[in-house]
């Protein structure tokens, strides 16, 4: 049998076998959500030990372009969503800019007194309501991810009963209450999903999310949303575009919300 690999050249067996199955994702030899070949029948294509095998296939799994299913397989990964930052994005834009459909299942729109530690985040009095708006996102039919978003109720009167623009609450804002969305502090972080919204999120429970806390600000710096959302880490990425180390470049002394402080220390 002819050898797939170059041994002769200075470049890892591993490195090798790992390219070669990008280039037959790219080529679509190998399709998204079908399985790529096992562990030993790629030792016998590539004439490679398990080891070298496993090495590139875990560096695709690192990648995010194949993914491993227990009892199944490794299966080619789907395109992740990517959330830019540095721009005031809805997550159904971000969707519609990956060439997918989104879609919105309301979960829960209701009205009520928010605790005080919310009063305080989002600047409020303490005679002020706050809507309540949760929703699961899908991306071609795939929930991707829980946003679940608190407004305040003085700013956007009768939000609970409107119905939103394109399932979108950005747009809602925007277009019905012709409210500026005008910056936001946001914080990414890791975590484990609960029962519940890992059963609509339809993964298992304790998967890897992505959890991201943001609050949104109107032109007069008044709080219009507080967000916390659930994406699944197999569906999304980030992006940031990141400048040179310019000497003397303005930083803005302007404080964080709270729920934004960085730690003392690390």
């Amino acid at each position: 049998m002819t050898s797939l690999l170059n041994k002769n050249i200075p470049m890892p067996l591993y490195f090798q076998v790992a390219e070669s199955i990008r280039n037959k994702i790219a080529q679509n030899v190998y399709l998204q959500d079908e399985p790529i070949p096992t562990e030993i029948q790629l030792q016998e294509e590539y004439g490679v030990s398990r080891e070298t095998v496993r090495k590139a296939v875990n560096d695709l799994v690192s990648e995010g372009l194949v993914e491993k299913v227990r009892g199944k397989g490794t299966y080619v990964a789907g395109p992740k969503i990517v959330h830019r930052i540095g721009r005031i994005y809805g997550s159904a834009e971000e969707i519609i800019a990956r060439g997918m459909i989104p879609e919105t299942k309301f979960l829960e729109k209701t009205e009520f007194s928010p605790p005080e530690s919310m009063r305080a985040e989002m600047g409020l009095k303490p005679s002020d309501l706050v809507v309540k708006v949760r929703r699961l996102r899908y991306a071609n039919n795939k929930p991707v991810a829980i946003l679940t978003s608190y407004l305040s109720a003085d700013i956007v009167p009768g939000l609970a009963e409107t119905e939103f623009v394109n399932g979108s609450l950005y747009k809602t804002l925007e277009d019905v209450y012709h409210l500026v969305l005008y910056e936001a502090d946001e914080v990414i972080e890791a975590a484990s999903v609960g029962e519940q919204d890992a059963d609509q999120l339809e993964i298992k429970e304790n998967s890897p999310v992505l959890v991201v806390k943001r609050l949104t600000y109107l032109d007069d710096m008044r709080v219009i949303e507080k967000l916390i959302a659930l994406y699944r880490s197999d569906a999304y990425k980030y992006q940031v575009k990141l400048k040179g180390r310019t000497t003397g470049q303005h930083i803005s002394n302007r404080p964080m919300n709270g729920m934004f402080k960085m730690p003392k220390s690390l």
